[in-house]
This record gives structure tokens, sequence and C-alpha cells, in this order.
């Protein structure tokens, strides 16, 4: 017996011996798979990557190194720009060069900027019917990194300055209600009208009072710990009505879609505020990707539209997982790949280094690039500003499969457009102004 249990000692050490080196000799595997995709990644983005003579549309003396990307992004009825930190002037100067080149040269009609429906819906509206400057009017209602920095104000300008063309270049924004000056002060004011005109019971109910109550603490971004029973089942009735209804208005302050989009958003921003920092609970992408097929079926239909947004939205991903619903919670560009499908063209725009604005406090903080990764890849074959849209051979494909997410290239994003260094963009103080009566 005892030489038994000695026998049986030995077997499971040899087996533990034996696990260990599988495990070793699969993590080694691993890491020579990596290294020889690396490699292979190296070689086809030296011999594929495309040039680029300049980020800044002011220093370009022609579109001509745009034309590998026109051609990249073929049929495609949507071009959604990446950029990567909500703060590299670098990317800026290029996302504006791009969608003068998209609304130039291939077409395109409108701009979709990361920012509140309701808020740039009035500073269109103001445009055109006040003839009011929409580079003005963006502080406080478009995200300050695009309306407060020298760079980025510039696809603003360009927009203002084809406005009265025959062919304008229409701007709309697809966020929910985030703090901007005309969501906190009109939308609920503007909702309550609407309900009027279409004497929805909604008014009437005893918990009208603590919807607004609570809509109105979520648009300003303050709605965590409030009592959400009544606002629940009233934002649910308020869904219910305006939802299902497919009339469409004259204008989009008249149309039931319209409003559904925005008593959502309320919604969505409701449950983030109440678990802040949790992607876990985040329903905004969810709410994003939902304004955004609206509006490519609404007041957009039939248009070419480009998309203005940061990465972490745009580039197909799983956000999340809800805790409570077990339910994957994916980004804005991973709901729009499945709905568009080859109708989509997503490219990203890649700093390999440099440094970028933490816009939060104002200071900076350095690009990093991690040596298995796309970027890392460029870096390594000595490449230093360009464009790469993305293999068709399988092959090629899966050795992209294997370098470091966030992303997959060829799967999750279409294209990149890479540069060596970001530059730090800075906030200006542009003042809010109110909008023309």
């Amino acid at each position: 017996m005892r030489r038994y249990a000695l026998g049986m000692m030995l077997g499971l050490a040899l087996v533990g011996c034996g696990e260990k080196t599988e495990t070793t000799q699969t993590a080694s595997d691993k890491a020579t798979s990596v290294q020889a995709a690396l490699s292979a990644a190296q070689d086809w983005l030296k011999t594929n990557a495309k040039p680029l003579t300049a980020l800044d549309a002011g220093q370009a003396a022609d579109r001509q190194d745009l034309a590998a990307f026109g051609e990249a992004i073929g049929d495609a009825r949507v071009v959604m720009l990446n950029e990567d930190s909500y703060a590299d002037a670098n990317a800026f100067e290029l996302m504006n060069r791009l969608v003068q080149y998209l609304h130039q040269d291939k077409g395109f009609d409108a701009l979709l900027i990361e920012s509140a429906m309701f808020d740039v819906e009035a500073m269109w509206r103001s445009a055109m019917e006040k003839d009011a400057s929409l580079t003005e009017l963006a502080p406080g209602r478009v995200f300050y990194m695009y309306s407060q920095t020298d760079a980025s104000r510039k696809v603003l300008q360009y927009a203002d300055s084809v406005r009265s063309s025959a062919h304008p270049l229409q701007l709309y924004g697809f966020d929910i209600p985030l703090a901007g000056t005309t969501s906190i002060n009109e939308l609920i004011p503007a909702l309550e009208s609407y309900l009027q005109q279409r004497n929805s019971p909604a008014l009437s109910d005893a918990a009208w009072p603590a919807y607004v109550e609570v809509a109105k603490k979520a648009i300003s971004l303050n709605s965590q710990g409030a009592d959400l029973a009544q606002f629940s089942k009233l934002s649910a009735q308020l869904e219910n009505e305006l939802c299902k209804d497919a009339a469409t208005g004259n204008a989009m302050r008249s149309d039931a879609g319209w409003w559904c989009r925005q008593v959502r958003g309320i919604s969505a921003n409701v449950i983030r505020q109440q678990h802040r920092d949790d992607k876990n609970y985040d329903y905004r992408d969810t709410a994003m990707a939902d304004n955004v097929q609206w509006l490519l079926n609404q007041p957009l239909k039939d248009k070419k539209v480009i998309i203005w947004t940061n990465s972490s939205h745009g580039i197909a991903a799983v956000a999340g997982t809800n805790p409570d619903t077990k339910q994957a919670i994916h980004t804005m560009g991973w709901h729009l790949q499945s709905q568009l499908g080859p109708q989509l063209y997503g490219v990203k725009l890649s700093p390999l280094g440099g440094q970028v604005s933490r816009y939060w406090d104002t200071g900076e903080q350095p690009v990093t690039i991690d040596a298995n990764s796309p970027e890392g890849a460029l870096k390594a074959a000595g490449l230093k500003q360009g464009f790469i849209n993305a293999p068709s051979d399988q092959a090629m494909l899966a050795n992209f499969a294997q370098l470091k997410k966030p992303y997959v290239f060829g799967k999750d994003i279409n294209g990149v457009f890479f540069y060596e260094a970001a530059i730090a963009a800075k906030q200006g103080t542009h003042p809010i102004l109110p909008l023309p009566n």
C-alpha cells in the first residue's frame, strides 16, 4: 500500500511537471507566433503604406495623396473618422482635411459630430435661418475639445464657409444630452411644448413632475442618487408613445422619432449617472448608434455621411457586460458595423508618439505605443506618415488578428492614417453665446 501511494505521488508529480511544461511551451509558441505575425505585418506595411504629404489642409498643395483613401472607401455611404485622445491637435487637423476631401471630392453631404443632437440641431437651425456662425455658437454646445481648440474649430469654420454654397456640409450631433447649454435651458420646455401639441397623456400623469425633476438633473449630469421610480415609469410611457409613432414632421423638433431619441438619451444618461465610471451600465454608445441610424433613415436618407468621433466609441468592440442582464454592451461602432456592413468604412487616426493634452486637468501625457500592435508594427517598420487600407488576403488578416487589441485591423477598423507625433491640443476661452432670437 505504501509503495502504491508513493507511485501515485510520483505519477501526480510527473503529471504536474508535464502540465507546467505544456503551459510554458504553449506560451512560448504563442510568443513566437505573435513575433512572426509582427514581422509579416511590418513587411506588408512597408510595401502597402501610401504616403501622406500633409496633415493640415492649409499646408497641402493638393489632395492627390488622399486618392488611395478615396479608392479604399469605394461606395461606402458612411465614413467614420476616429481620433484617439480628444486632445491631439494633429488628429484634428487631419480630420478637418479628410472632411473637406470627402465633401468636395467624394460628394459627402453631412458631418455628424460627437455632441448632443439637441444642441447641434439648434446651432444648425440658427445658422440656416438666422445666418449665425456655427463656429461661434459651438462653445457650450459642441464638446469643448472640439469647440475650444484651434485645430478642431477649423472643421466648423469650413462648414460655415460652404453653408451658402450649392452643396453645404450639413451639421448634426448624434450624442445624448451632456450638459450642453441649449439642452439645459430648452430641452425639457421644448419636449413639454411638443407633448402639448399632440395631447400626450404623459403631461397629466401624476409622475410628470418627478420625471421633469430627474430629467433636468440628468441633462446637467447630476442625477446620481435620484429616486427613479416615477421617472422610470413615465420614461417607459413616453418611449412607448413616441418611438412607435412612424409619422414624420416638417422639422426635427416636430418629429416623434426625434423626440423618441431625446427621451432615450435622457434615460441612458440617468442610468450611467447612477453607476458613474462603470462601463457595465453605460448605454450611451447604444443610444448614439440609435441616433445615427435614425438620422441616416430620416433627415439624411440617401445622403452620404461623415462621422467625427473618438475611437473609444467608433471602433467596433464590447464595452462592457451588464451584471443584471448578463448581456454585452457594445460600442457605437459595433452597432453601426452590424447594421451598415460594407456601407460603413471606419478609419483610425494614429499618432506614433508625441504628447496629448490631459483635457480634464490641462496637463499633458505622452502617447504610448504597444510594440505588438499595428501602430507598433508601423513604428518598427520605420514608417512616419501615411495611410493603409486593410489587407484582403486572409493570411495577412490572420497576422493582424494576432497583434494586440484594442482593435483588430481589417475586422474592427478598415483603414489607418498614421503620423509621427501627436501635438497637445490646447483649449481656448471662446465665450458661450446665446442663440439668436
